[in-house]
């Protein structure tokens, strides 16, 4: 996507995957800035760690607590941004239906999920459950997310089996559950026994091939209307390149880019 973006503007450079383990990760940013690389991405598990590595935040970082998107400043230093909320939010804004009662779901505690519960915040939801298989998580992310959400805002810790009585109307996997050989866990096929079929999954994880991610297949095997992460990918790496290049090609050509991807 991002180098198509780079042709269609006419400017020099690419885009590659590094992969790089948690413990190294401080030695490859290092060797990326004595390189002299613009910026970079970061996806699971990074996107706390760099966030507390940059020394300037963006709003939208500083809001997330957490960041996927960076930029080398003249200095040296690192910038933080968040793009995957209005990635995130774009990518739901035409699917989504709901009531002012409505309580919207987030699974997960990482750098994704805190960009969900942002954008689920600015759409109004009220109530947002946290499921985790850790509580302890759970009961932080809700400790940590509240100085920045809107004080009608309640987060509320749930386990799977044992929701409030509320009516969902959305649910946000924001793990790496379904991707690459991340099993899907067998409580979440109970979850979604239990759920009605008016609710929307949004699985975070995108499909690299045209067959849906496991998840979205599960969900939508229960009955529930669903679709994986490949809108929000495209919408947070067009705000990225924006970000990265003050240029602003449009959202059609990643689109494009990334389904030609996927066909190989």
């Amino acid at each position: 996507m991002h180098n198509a973006a780079l042709t269609y503007c006419h400017l020099e450079g690419s885009y590659d995957l590094l992969d790089v383990e948690p413990a190294d990760l401080e030695r490859e940013v290092e060797q990326l800035r004595q390189k002299s690389y613009l910026g970079f991405n970061v996806t699971i598990p990074h996107k706390d760690a760099i966030f507390r590595m940059a020394s300037a935040h963006t709003k939208e970082a500083g809001q997330a607590q957490a960041s996927n998107t960076v930029k080398f400043l003249k200095d040296g230093s690192l910038l933080a941004h968040n793009t995957d909320i209005e990635g995130f939010k774009e990518a739901l804004e035409e699917l989504i239906t709901y009531t002012e009662s409505d309580a919207a779901c987030v699974v997960g505690t990482g750098g994704a999920a805190k960009a969900a519960l942002l954008a689920l915040s600015d759409f109004g939801f009220k109530t947002i459950l946290l499921l985790s298989r850790d509580s302890s998580r759970a009961n932080a992310l809700a400790h940590s997310m509240s100085s920045v959400l809107p004080e009608q805002t309640k987060l509320i810790p749930a386990q799977w089996n044992a929701l409030p009585a509320t009516h969902l109307s959305v649910i946000v996997n924001s793990t790496p559950m379904g991707q690459n050989a991340v099993p899907v866990a067998d409580w979440m096929d109970s979850f979604l026994t239990k759920i009605g079929d008016e609710v929307l999954f949004f699985d975070m994880v995108y499909s690299r091939t045209n067959n849906d991610t496991p998840l979205v297949a599960l969900a939508k095997s229960k009955g529930l209307q669903a679709v994986d992460g490949a809108e929000m990918l495209i919408r947070q790496a067009h705000k990225a390149f924006q970000f990265w290049t003050g240029e602003s090609p449009p959202v059609e050509i990643f689109r494009t880019a990334f389904e030609q991807c996927k066909s190989l």
